[in-house]
Parts: C-alpha cells; sequence; structure tokens
C-alpha cells in the first residue's frame, strides 16, 4: 500500500527523517481516515477498534509478576482483528522514537512483531514499519518513564485514536496542516499523559515540535533561551511549545543546521548544574508511620503533607515555595521551616517519572519507580505522585554501606541520586527482557574500573623512567589528593596534565580540568557561591553558580559515570589561602565516605565522589610553601620534583638525545645546579628552560641565561651575593669554561 503523503514542510526540517517516515507510515492513514498501512485493508483508527482494546486494557494486568506482552496476550484473547492491529500498531509508536533504550533494538522489533503474530491469520510486518526503529532515537528524556508506563501510554493512544475518529473529517484535516490546530486536537484527549502526548505531536509534527517530553526540561530550555527571541510568551504548554519553536529557529539560523538540544554544547547552557536525569529518592513519613507506609504500598502512591501550605503548581520555582512555606509555617521553627521547602519543592519540580524512590520500615527497604506527575489530593491538604512499588524487600544491614550511609540522611524527601546505580542493581529483573522468543541483548563488554595501566611508551613520551611514574599513580589512586612540588622548571605542572589524561584514558579533558589558585581566590571561586546575574528584565540579582571543584563533582557522581577517574589539578595551589578557599571541604578530603552541609547549600548534603582525584602543584621557590598548615600536609601526599632526583633527574638529556640534539644544555643545567649549595636545593632549575628551541643556539642560549635565570638567582641571593660574585659563580662563561677543562 502506499503511503499517507506527508506535508513536505516535515521533511524539509525534521529531526529524524526515518524516524519520522516510519511515523507517518503508521499516523498518516489513521489521521486521515483511510485502511492501515500495515495490510491495506483493516480500519484500525475507528471508534469501535480503540474502544475494544481500551476496554480490554482496562481490565489490568493478570499477573503483575508476569511480562508485558504475556499480560497482553491475555487480555487480546478473543479480540476482533481491528483492535489486535491497533495494538500493534500503538506498540510501534510508543517506543519508535525513543534513544537510550532500556531494551535492544532487536527486543524491541520483537514486541511489534510477537504482537502482530496474535492475528489470525498472523500479519506479515511491512518493510516501512521497521524502517524508523533504529538505536539512535530522538526522544532522549523520560525513557524510563515510556518503559514503566508502557500500559497506561497505550491506554491514552487508545483514547487519542477514539478521540480523533469521532471529530469531524475537516477538523483533522486541519490538525494535519497546522501544529497548533494539532496540539489543540491532541490536547483534548481526555486523562492527559503528558510524556506520550508530546512524542505523538513530535511525531506528527517535527519541524514544530521538539523531541523534549519532560515538563522540567521544556520549562529549562526555554528559560535559558528567552532572552534570545525577545522574552517568553507565557507559561501555558502551548505557549512554551512555541517559545522553543522560535529558539530553534534562532539557533538553526546560527548553527546553519537543525540544532540538538542534548548536544554537549547545548545542554550544558540550559540543563541546570548538577542534574543527573534520572534521580533517586528516600521517603520518610512523619514519625515513621507504618499505617501511611502501608497505604503508600497498597495505593502504589506516595504522598507528601501540605496541610498548611497555599495551593502551588508542578514545577513551581524554588523562591515560591520558599516564600510560601516561611509565610504559611511561621509555626515551625527554621529547621522544619527548611526541611518542608526541600520537601515541597523536590516533590513538585525536582521529581519526575522514572526516577527511583525508596522507604524504609522495620529494618526492610523497598523500592518503587515513580510513574506519575504531583496531584493534589485530600481538599489539597496533600501532594501525591502515583509509585510502582515492588514486592521484594531488602534487609537494611544486607546493603552496601554506601547505601547504608544515604539511609542515615535526615529529611522527609532525600535526593539520593549519588547511590542510584547500587539501587538500579537491586532492582527485580524486567520480566519483558527475557520474554520467550526473543533475542537477548548483545554482551555489553564491562567498563575498565579504576586508573588506566601506565606504559613504557608512555614514559618515554615524557622523558622520564616508568618506576617513580607508576608509584605517584599508585599513591595518587590510594590518598585520592597529593601534590607535585619542586623548583621552577621541572614540570610540575606538566606532568600532572600529561599524568591525568593518561590515568582518566581521556583526550578529550572532559574528566580533567585545571585551575590556577592566586592571593586573592577564594572559596566561592573554587567550590560555589552567590554572583551577579542579569534578569529579562534587565536587573541586577544573584545567583548561587557552581565553581570549579563543584562541576566536576558533580559531573563525577553522575550515575554511569562512577567508576571513571576525573582528575582537577590546581596548579601554584600554595600561593592562595587554602583554609579561605577549601572551606568546610578540609573535612571531605580525609573523610569521603561522609557528608557535610554547605554553608550556601545548608539543604542540599555533598559528599566528594571517591572517583574524583585533586593533584596541585607548588613551587618550592616560593617561601609561601613553608607556611603550609598541618592540615593539608595530612590529607595530601607530598611527592618532590627535583632536577638531583628522579623523574625529573636526567630527563634533559633524555630529550635532546631523542631529538639528536646538542646535549650541552643538559651538561649545563647539571653544572648550574652543582654551583647551588645543597642547603639551597629549592632554588635549583628544573630542565623546562632549556626545552625551548632557542636553547640549541648560543644567542638564544645567552637569552635564556640573562633574562630568565640570572634575574631568579638574583632574586635568591639577593643581600647574600653581589652581581659580579653571581656572575662569577653562575654565569655562562664561566659555566661554559668549567666544562671545557673538565
Amino acid at each position: 500500500m502506499t503511503p499517507a503523503k506527508k506535508p513536505a514542510l516535515h521533511r524539509a526540517l525534521g529531526i529524524s527523517k526515518e524516524i519520522e517516515d516510519a511515523a507517518w507510515f503508521v499516523l498518516g492513514p489513521g489521521l486521515l481516515g483511510k485502511a492501515s498501512a500495515l495490510d491495506g485493508r483493516t480500519k484500525t483508527w475507528s471508534v469501535q477498534a480503540s474502544a475494544e482494546l481500551l476496554e480490554r486494557l482496562e481490565r489490568g494486568v493478570a499477573d503483575p509478576k508476569a511480562p508485558m506482552m504475556t499480560n497482553l496476550r491475555q487480555n487480546l484473547e478473543g479480540a476482533t482483528r481491528g483492535a489486535k492491529q491497533l495494538a500493534v500498531e500503538l506498540l510501534f509508536l510508543q517506543s519508535l522514537p525513543l534513544a537510550h533504550e532500556v531494551k535492544s533494538l532487536k527486543v524491541k522489533r520483537a514486541r511489534v512483531a510477537e504482537a502482530a503474530s496474535w492475528l489470525e491469520p498472523p500479519l506479515e510486518l511491512p518493510d516501512e514499519l521497521y524502517a524508523g526503529m533504529t538505536d539512535h532515537g530522538v526522544i532522549r528524556d523520560r525513557t524510563a518513564e515510556f518503559n514503566w508506563t508502557i500500559w497506561d501510554h497505550l491506554k491514552w493512544l487508545c483514547r487519542f485514536v477514539q478521540h480523533v475518529a469521532q471529530r469531524p473529517a475537516h477538523v483533522v484535516q486541519a490538525a494535519v496542516k497546522d501544529p497548533l490546530a494539532f496540539h489543540r486536537l491532541v490536547a483534548g484527549t481526555p486523562d492527559d499523559q503528558p510524556a506520550i502526548r508530546r512524542s505523538i505531536e513530535f511525531l506528527v509534527w517535527p519541524s514544530y515540535f521538539e523531541p523534549v517530553v519532560a515538563d522540567v526540561e521544556r520549562q529549562e530550555i526555554r528559560d535559558a533561551f528567552a532572552s534570545l527571541v525577545g522574552g517568553a510568551k507565557g507559561d501555558s504548554d502551548e505557549d512554551i511549545s512555541a517559545d522553543i519553536h522560535r529558539i530553534r529557529l534562532h539557533l538553526d539560523q546560527q548553527a546553519g543546521q537543525r540544532i540538538d538540544w542534548y548536544s554537549r554544547q547545548l545542554v550544558s547552557q540550559w540543563r541546570k548544574v548538577g542534574d543527573p536525569g534520572r534521580r533517586a529518592w528516600l521517603l520518610r513519613t512523619h514519625h515513621d508511620n507504618a499505617e501511611l507506609l502501608g497505604e503508600w504500598r497498597d495505593e502504589e502512591a506516595v504522598t507528601l503533607d501540605v496541610e498548611h501550605l497555599r495551593l502551588l503548581d508542578p514545577g513551581v520555582t524554588a523562591g515560591l515555595v520558599q516564600n510560601a512555606v516561611d509565610e504559611d509555617y511561621k509555626h515551625l521553627g527554621y529547621v522544619e521551616r527548611e526541611d518542608t521547602k526541600t520537601a515541597v519543592f523536590a516533590f513538585l519540580t525536582v521529581m519526575k517519572p522514572g526516577d527511583l524512590a525508596l522507604y524504609q520500615s522495620s529494618g526492610k527497604v523497598r523500592i518503587g519507580v515513580v510513574l506519575g506527575e504531583p496531584e493534589h489530593a485530600k481538599d489539597n491538604r496533600q501532594l501525591r505522585r502515583k509509585v510502582r512499588w515492588f514486592d521484594e524487600e531488602h534487609d537494611v544491614t544486607g546493603l552496601p554501606r554506601h547505601i547504608q550511609r544515604q539511609l542515615t540522611t535526615s529529611g522527609n524527601i532525600v535526593d539520593i541520586t549519588r547511590v542510584i546505580q547500587a539501587l538500579e542493581a537491586l532492582l527485580p529483573a524486567e520480566a519483558e527482557e527475557a520474554e520467550e522468543g526473543t533475542e537477548p541483548d548483545a554482551a555489553v563488554e564491562p567498563v575498565e574500573e579504576g586508573f588506566r595501566p601506565l606504559t613504557p611508551e608512555f614514559a618515554a613520551s615524557l622523558h622520564m623512567d616508568l618506576e617513580p611514574l607508576q608509584e605517584i599513580a599508585e599513591l595518587l589512586e590510594e590518598n585520592r589528593q597529593l601534590v607535585l612540588y619542586g623548583p621552577p622548571g621541572t614540570g610540575k605542572t606538566y606532568l600532572a596534565k600529561h599524568l591525568a589524561a593518561e590515568l582518566a584514558g581521556d583526550t578529550t579533558d572532559e574528566r580533567v580540568k585545571l585551575v590556577q589558585f592566586h592571593p586573592s581566590y577564594a572559596y566561592e571561586d573554587f567550590f560555589e557561591g552567590f554572583r551577579p546575574d542579569k534578569t529579562d528584565e534587565g536587573q541586577v540579582s544573584f545567583k548561587l553558580v557552581a565553581g570549579p571543584l563543584r562541576r566536576l563533582a558533580e559531573e563525577a557522581a553522575k550515575p554511569g559515570n562512577e567508576s571513571k577517574p576525573y582528575f582537577l589539578i590546581i596548579d601554584e595551589m600554595n600561593r592562595a589561602n587554602l583554609a579561605k578557599v577549601f572551606g568546610e571541604l578540609y573535612f571531605l578530603l580525609e573523610y569521603r565516605d561522609d557528608r557535610i552541609y554547605l554553608q550556601y547549600s545548608p539543604n542540599e548534603p555533598f559528599t566528594l565522589p571517591d572517583n574524583l582525584y585533586i593533584i596541585g602543584t607548588m613551587n618550592t621557590a616560593d617561601r609561601s610553601i613553608a607556611m603550609m598548615d598541618a592540615a593539608i600536609r595530612r590529607r595530601f601526599s607530598f611527592i618532590e620534583l627535583h632536577p638531583k632526583t628522579e623523574p625529573v633527574k636526567g630527563s634533559l638529556l633524555r630529550f635532546l638525545q631523542a631529538r639528536d640534539l646538542d646535549t650541552t644544555p643538559a651538561l649545563l643545567l647539571d653544572a648550574l645546579n652543582d654551583a647551588i649549595d645543597e642547603w639551597d636545593r629549592d632554588l635549583m632549575i628544573g630542565p623546562s628552560y632549556f626545552m625551548k628551541k632557542s636553547a640549541q643556539t648560543p644567542k638564544g642560549l645567552r637569552r635564556i641565561w640573562k633574562y630568565e635565570l640570572m634575574p631568579l638567582l638574583e632574586e635568591h641571593y639577593h643581600g647574600q651575593l653581589n652581581r659580579a660574585q653571581l656572575e662569577e659563580r653562575f654565569g655562562l662563561e664561566q659555566l661554559l669554561g668549567r666544562l671545557a677543562h673538565a
């Protein structure tokens, strides 16, 4: 059958032609009232077929522990061909645009094929249906919700089909030609399910709607870029879609192509710092109310009492929550009000479908998955979300120690996303992944944990011996923070950067960051602090901005990154007031397993991830190193890089020999350092001064000596040696003469 013709605008401006064409292969005939493209004769998008399928879905599942497809097959036994074929189409549309799907591409295709096999005679699926079922996808948020709420999504799709079938033909045809008309059509479907609705909006109108279905991500994108198009229109669903469309057209023009909201360059501009995607939440009742916990389990929900709180909408900002709680809960103490603010904001805005939830009772922990958006219940005295609680309970004492530590954090709603990977390992195996007749997922090679091994080739590239480099790496892996100290020119920063990149196995510098300390550097620069910010109205306000340590720590703690080492290099570490810069973080440098509450984020416990390593560099020619306090010395391993000891000793000679260059500069360096007294060994000169191209010519060597080395030595020996004495002892001509007579 020839598929329904798709408006040219879709093809010109879509983000994935193969996905959009495959979607329109099914959607086109359905929306335009034609027979199904799967067989060319069955009318699936009808009131009768959709009503029958919906009625069978609303019977619920016969066995909650059985695979979803097993329950669906049982519900469809005895159904008409139209209802069964509609189920095939809706299963296809529900999973088609998803990226990073839990299941493999083969399993997704097998699900649709299995449903087609239930028809009598079995339905042979056309190639056009599979063409768009690629493994890349375009919807990258809320994929967890699509997996856990597939039954609810299928029911919404049935209501959508029924809603379309009941509309006059000219109304539907107008919607196919106008994105806003289509939005109004699809928004009229009873019992809205925003994620799947927005997915269908995108599949029908990819030139207008975006493959971003989560409320929080749509809001963040719009708010981050609204100033580019003259500000936001409003906060309705339609307004936000229009704002994002205008923003996207503007960015498309700048980029010269259709932009990707999840590209590294863009996502860093709109996604809030530290947003880990899927989160995990520890939920508590007041006074560990066992009866209420039982209601949560039986009703598949979680609730938060807000008896005295005014009505706040989902997605409310933190500022509005703060003002509301401060005014409505004046009868509570400061600490209780702060806990209430954290809980309300998390419940209404931060928590989202697909997140993990858990509660503990009588020494046991039960885990679930958040399925619904927040709702007001019991005359607006309670907030409620749908949660699928799993049957299996876990003994607290048998859980990994880092999960047990998170369970001790105070608060009614606590973000414990940092242990989400360990929690996901406790989830019951999804029965759908092992359905009969499906092929197992391809084997995934395990991620190599820890440091990448150092090789002789790497050591040779630095012109150093492998053994001392290996010892530095072992010390760093064991203690997680160390300092490279030594005289100027010994390659401390160079070694730190290259060693970190090699141990991380990261050639992009995404997991290796460098910051340089100086006397005015402060905690607000290093970790977090308030910075002036200009609002859309042109007014000046202050916002909390994360510094390099906080940003890197949040990245290292994200789920999936726990096995990857991250490195922060602090150059010229001793030039700052370290007690002022590190503040309360001193504690975490020694106790990585514990958490602290921060001066600018008092409601958010912070822990330094185990996979974050800190390398500091210190110049011993700067006397401030002598004033290092015992707290820093105890928390860092100190490794000397000195011209007279490995791995620096002999590195200049190896450097010159590897390039077939004159080795005289290496001999001069040794002679110069021999002329410096041993008790002034911190003043000796490193090899990097002589690794320049100019050091290979007499003129260049004289310039290095006159303008770099002699001024340094004059400063070191000020008041001890006059200029003539310095020249006699350290002058270039004098040293060359000594070498000639040696």
